[in-house]
């Protein structure tokens, strides 16, 4: 083999010899992205719900852990073991106890570890980058497949149906997922994740599954993954060839706060709910901000500890209320507020959101202004980054942050943890990754 194609991860230096080549990784991935009932209409996507979807998550949990313990490098995991990263748990395990049914929400908060830990194993194991590119290929392939079978061989799945209150949803592709929206982000990631294989060593399966990627993104009409989409290529693109370092913390922070600004700030200071409206008349974001002024108002009679995980949406705190005469959008049966941030107030409080705020969105960029622009580490911290900075647009406008098995909070934790790795390894090699 040549050294072309052998050319090392920069992370990975093992524990035991690998036995199972890119494959476990490969498989891993795959699970996270189409379930283990990938065509179940009866529980689409419902991890928590479904006695297959616990099982088989609670055994891929153990097999990361296998993996973990006899495969992966001690340094590589040493990046998670820093003060930020513990907090966290603590946070977590705070708003569980602080919930209804800590119970319940143990359960469905075991799902969002089981995520972590995949996609740790899936990006630690990989020796090189060809087997890397393997098994993102193989594993957007996978998903992309599953999501055409079930629009054409199970369509009461694979489309959205005629009836509930979202019927002008009507046709519109989701593939395995239980949302249009869910499967534009997914897809979205992977319209990406295809043009980076296709660059590295596959040129086929990577445009292949670009393409793919693109039409399902068209056919879910998502028009907010279509606008978020070139505008994270855009800004990794402009923040790739920025010098200054300052320069990139602010191509990267200003358009997350503007559109921080433009959907919550509109409802925290109505005048700036009036500018936008004022160049889009009768602007709501599809209901969005029925939702979200309800959101805040409830997050201000609990702004330190919130209501704990899981414990507002979809419980009867919400749907046995009177609706209030000044919202238009009847916001009891709401299963999240269509906000990662809002949600995350009032799940963790607004301490446990700044903590959120600083691992997911502070440390990111740390950490990519800390790997070599060169060699492997330039080319995976730019995936990572356009992957992180798609995610982190679309949390303004859907919830996904610690949810569950959710394929969208997949796709942001593997950047996110793609980024902490190549940084990490960066620092602590004293040679530069080789170029494929």
């Amino acid at each position: 083999m040549s050294q072309t194609q052998t050319a090392p991860i920069i992370w990975y230096r093992p524990l035991a010899p690998v036995a199972f080549g890119w494959w476990p990784s490969a498989i891993i991935m795959s699970i996270v992205f189409i379930s283990f009932r990938p065509f179940s209409t009866s529980a689409l996507n419902d991890s928590g719900g479904d006695i297959v979807n616990q099982l088989g998550f609670g055994f891929l949990g153990l097999f990361c852990l296998l993996l973990i313990v006899r495969q992966i490098s001690a340094n590589a995991m040493a990046a998670f073991l820093t003060p930020a990263w513990l907090s966290m748990s603590v946070m977590l395990l705070i708003s569980v106890m602080n919930a209804d049914d800590p119970m319940g929400a143990m359960r469905g908060m075991m799902f969002s570890v089981i995520v972590v830990l995949a996609a740790i194993t899936a990006l630690a194991l990989p020796r090189n980058m060809d087997d890397l590119t393997s098994i993102l290929a193989t594993a957007g392939l996978t998903a992309v497949a599953a999501c055409y079978l079930a629009v054409f061989l199970f369509p009461d799945q694979g489309m959205h149906a005629g009836g509930g209150h979202e019927a002008q949803h009507a046709g519109l592709w989701r593939g395995v997922y239980d949302h249009k929206n869910v499967a534009g982000s997914v897809m979205a990631a992977f319209v990406l994740i295809g043009w980076f294989v296709a660059r590295n060593g596959r040129p086929l399966a990577g445009l292949v599954l670009a393409a793919a990627a693109f039409v399902f993104v068209l056919q879910a009409g998502s028009k907010t993954v279509l606008i978020i989409l070139p505008a994270a290529i855009l800004c990794a693109w402009v923040v790739r060839w920025a010098d200054w370092a300052v320069a990139k913390v602010l191509i990267l922070l200003v358009p997350i706060l503007v559109l921080s600004v433009a959907t919550l700030g509109a409802v925290l200071h109505p005048p700036i709910l009036d500018i936008l409206q004022s160049y889009s008349p009768g602007l709501t974001y599809t209901g969005r901000i029925d939702l979200w002024v309800f959101g805040i108002d409830h997050l201000a009679k609990s702004p330190w500890v919130g209501y704990g995980y899981e414990s507002f949406w979809g419980t009867s705190r919400v749907a046995k209320i009177e609706l209030p005469m000044e919202l238009a959008w009847d916001v009891r049966g709401s299963g999240s507020g269509h906000n990662s941030w809002l949600d995350g107030a009032i799940g963790f409080g607004i301490p446990g959101t700044v903590l959120m705020a600083l691992i997911l969105v502070v440390l990111p960029v740390r950490d990519y202004l800390r790997i070599p622009t060169s060699g492997n580490a330039g080319k995976l911290a730019h995936l990572f980054l356009t992957i992180w900075i798609l995610t982190l647009f679309g949390s303004n406008l859907e919830s996904f942050f610690f949810r569950r098995a959710d394929p969208v909070w997949f796709c942001m934790i593997l950047a996110i943890i793609g980024l902490r790795l190549t940084a990490h390894m960066s620092i602590n090699h004293t040679h530069a990754p080789m170029n494929r």
